[in-house]
């Protein structure tokens, strides 16, 4: 790691309008307009509680398209253009890449947050958290952005094409978007057949239940912690299994 790969890493997302755009700008947009349209029919009483619960579930928006997304489409096509096999000669391993990146992107991740919070917190009535509720919660965004990065990085890496990376992570991430409960359809609408599947799901648990333990309430924690471990489990398969092919074509 160095401040020069990792600067070139950050500007190299940073230009990406896509990512800035729907990493920071939408979901800010996208919750004034919802909160203001869909919950005009909520008594008064009841109003901070439901834009605080969308507020948290909008934010996972943030890992989703600016980490997930936006290092897929770009990693990808830097391995379609061959820049990686470039940076490999000046001494760089994978593993020094791949830390670069995590580095550049979670300080993405801190701009994105910070323009949320800033966009949305002063105009609205939300409930405040307890310390350790918020602080759990920030933690477990920069968590899942980690998760997520090493998912995306390993799928880059195995399909080394930007239009099939780009096709394959965008179907995830609609499904994950699905089955998290932010498409429209409640988690608790959901078929059996599909209703474990989003319980595994990291976004789930921290935009759906995570609420009780925001509003300072009895909280189980068993089923965040899983969600993480399978999420972990899953990403570090997929990357391993990437970094070994990558291996044997080079």
């Amino acid at each position: 790691m160095n401040k020069y790969t990792i600067k070139y890493e950050f500007l190299n997302t940073l230009y990406n309008g896509y990512a800035f755009f729907f990493g920071a700008v939408f979901p800010v947009i996208l919750l004034h307009l919802i909160s203001k349209s869909a919950l005009k029919d909520v008594p008064e009483g009841s109003k901070p509680e439901a834009v605080t619960a969308m507020f948290i579930g909008m934010a996972m928006i943030i890992p989703l398209a600016s980490i997930f997304l936006s290092h897929a489409a770009t990693y990808s096509n830097e391995l379609d253009k061959n820049v990686p096999e470039r940076i490999l000669l000046f001494g760089f391993s994978e593993k020094n890449i791949l830390m670069n990146k995590l580095i550049s992107n979670f300080i993405f991740l801190t701009l994105c947050m910070v323009i949320y919070l800033v966009g949305t917190v002063p105009f609205m009535d939300l409930e405040k958290p307890t310390f350790v509720a918020g602080t759990v919660w920030i933690f477990g965004i920069y968590l899942l952005s980690g998760i997520l990065m090493m998912l995306s990085h390993g799928i880059a890496t195995l399909i080394r094409k930007f239009g099939p990376t780009y096709g394959v992570t965008m179907a995830l991430y609609f499904a994950m978007m699905i089955l998290s409960g932010y498409m429209g359809i409640s988690v608790s609408d959901l078929p059996k057949q599909l209703k474990w599947v989003s319980d595994l799901l990291p976004t789930t648990q921290l935009g759906n239940s995570y609420m009780d333990f925001w509003m300072g309430k009895e909280y189980n924690f068993g089923p965040l912690v899983q969600s993480m471990l399978f999420m972990s489990a899953l990403s570090l398969v997929v990357l391993l299994i990437a970094f070994k092919v990558r291996e044997r074509k080079n």
